[in-house]
């Protein structure tokens, strides 16, 4: 792969990231210092030579920086925060209430429960199998803050199609952190992984020349359907993760992520202009 694909490629992947930048407040110089020390974490985590130190000047080879920025980048010694860690108890009870035989409907679905049953599932003992020190009231009110559930009566039912919540919360930013980064750690991968099959599985399906009513009726198949993939993957997942955390196995962690992205076009093109019919692609 040229320079020049491999630089339009980053182009392209970082347009809608500099677009929610700019969305957020952070602008070019605060950019540029958060990436200084990742360039150095990542030469220093992944393009040593073995059985040498890592020099400042490799270093500066490798990352274009000058010596005297990794020089005092290295002096900082700012420890990468790992992706992925220290769950707090929401996403947790979510991903219960979605994976748990006992807190789903027959079809798969997490189902409305009791705030408090004598005998049964409850919302109480749903907050129970993840921990005795917090309380149900308060998980219960900053649930139903963040939209994530909705309280009928002495009923509680999860917003399936809420995980992520309103989009000003720190809990979503978290998930666009987790979401995305190991998107991109999977597309690293197997983008430098020698030829034949990547080691992590990424596919995507790219149909252009749709209608509006098109778009709409793949949008609703795709949330179903993946939707669906989900509820079981996270069934499935919890099941094997309570058994290796029985054995004294469960150092492993995984992410299977799913997303739809479509694009309705302002104007109508003209007859038969646009691009050929379809495209699909595995990456």
């Amino acid at each position: 792969m040229s320079d020049g694909t491999f630089s339009k490629a980053i182009r392209r992947i970082l347009r809608p990231l500099v677009r929610a930048m700019i969305g957020r407040g952070l602008a070019y110089p605060q950019l540029a210092e958060i990436l200084k020390p990742l360039f150095i974490e990542q030469a220093l985590a992944h393009y040593g030579l073995p059985g040498r130190r890592m020099t400042d000047s490799r270093l500066s080879v490798l990352t274009g920086l000058q010596r005297r920025d990794i020089r005092a980048l290295r002096a900082a010694g700012e420890a990468p925060v790992p992706p992925g860690r220290g769950h707090g108890p929401i996403p947790r009870l979510v991903a219960l209430w979605q994976g748990d035989p006992r807190f789903c409907d027959p079809a798969g679905a997490p189902r409305p429960l009791p705030r408090a049953a004598a005998g049964g599932e409850s919302f109480e003992s749903l907050v129970a199998e993840i921990g005795r020190d917090v309380h149900p009231r308060t998980l219960l009110d900053e649930m139903l803050r963040l939209g994530l559930a909705v309280s009928e009566g002495e009923t509680v039912r999860l917003i399936a199609d809420s995980l992520v919540p309103g989009r000003d919360s720190a809990m979503l930013l978290g998930y666009y952190a987790a979401n995305l980064g190991d998107h991109a750690e999977a597309a690293a991968a197997n983008l430098l992984a020698a030829p034949g099959p990547g080691p992590f599985f990424e596919r995507a399906v790219h149909y252009n020349r749709l209608s509006p009513a098109s778009l709409e009726a793949l949008d609703a198949l795709a949330r179903d359907g993946q939707m669906q993939l989900l509820r079981a993957l996270s069934a499935e997942a919890l099941r094997l993760q309570r058994a290796d955390i029985a054995a004294g196995s469960g150092t492993g962690r995984i992410r299977i992520g799913a997303f739809v992205y479509l694009e309705a076009p302002e104007e109508e093109p003209a007859a038969g202009g646009g691009r050929d019919a379809q495209e699909g692609e595995s990456a």
